[in-house]
């Protein structure tokens, strides 16, 4: 995706390292900074966390989708704003986690749309959407044993969980490039596609989303967070209790009406 075609009327003034972009149900923001891989800077983590904050406010977003202009997803922390003894503990804690705080607790769906590199925070990015579509162009990464530090970003709690313990610390070893169609086969992505077809195929899919039942999506996903901590017992009792709540709904009558008539549904959110 071009940054011209990305940034549209509905990017808010002030907005220099993103674009938000609407459509019907489904917000795009883009990383915007092309020439630098969309490496994230001060300055591009400050207006994520604002536009996620808007997103979240905004009762007519119903699907959330990030990706990145150019050649990269997002390359990782822009370096240029490094130094050697800087305070990392505060850069971390106060700069980088907050966004990616703001991006998992994001309580509707969320697709990342992963073009060329996503390493370091941009593998955070990634990593804390729902759904994650790369292409096969896409490169996943922990470059951190090139500079003698850590897996940051959440990278500790998802690539565990996501492809097991030994790669993982085979990617934390050796910082070797994960490209798209390995990184569907490891379950680290949903799905590798072509990379002509990344934006058309993950903006099908928000718009696809969107349209459903906005309600049913948020609760599920809230349920899904919790149920790993969860007994057997506790799931199904908090099913029965949501399938109670979600019966009662706008929607639900809507999905029956829909069935009855043979036509698809038009959910409210309600």
């Amino acid at each position: 995706m071009s940054a011209e075609h990305a940034r549209t009327s509905s990017d808010p003034v002030g907005y220099e390292t993103i674009a938000v972009d609407d459509d019907g149900g489904a917000r795009t923001v883009t990383l915007n900074r092309p020439k630098a891989l969309n490496a994230a800077n001060q300055a591009m983590l400050a207006e994520l966390s604002s536009a996620f904050d808007a997103a979240a406010a905004d009762d007519g977003v119903r699907c959330l989708l990030l990706t990145g202009a150019g050649r990269a997803f997002c390359s990782g922390r822009d370096l240029t704003e490094a130094e050697p003894g800087e305070d990392a503990y505060a850069i971390i804690s106060e700069t980088i986690t907050p966004v990616l705080e703001r991006l998992w607790e994001f309580d509707k769906p969320t697709i990342a749309a992963v073009n060329g590199a996503a390493m370091g925070v941009g593998l955070g990015l990634a990593l804390n959407c729902d759904v994650v579509i790369a292409a096969d162009n896409a490169r996943f990464s922990s470059p951190f044993a090139n500079l003698g530090v850590a897996l940051d970003s959440g990278g500790h709690y998802h690539l565990p969980r996501l492809v097991g313990m030994g790669r993982t610390l085979e990617m934390v070893y050796t910082a070797d490039v994960i490209r798209g169609p390995q990184a569907a086969e490891w379950g680290l992505v949903n799905r590798s596609v072509a990379g002509s077809r990344l934006l058309a195929v993950a903006t099908a899919l928000a718009q696809r989303i969107a349209a459903g039942p906005a309600l049913a999506f948020r609760r599920q996903k809230a349920l899904l967070r919790k149920a790993t901590g969860m007994t057997w017992a506790e799931v199904n009792e908090a099913e029965a209790r949501l399938q109670a709540e979600l019966v009662q709904t706008d929607d639900y009558r809507e999905g029956l009406a829909a069935f009855a008539e043979k036509r698809r549904p038009r959910f409210s959110g309600r």
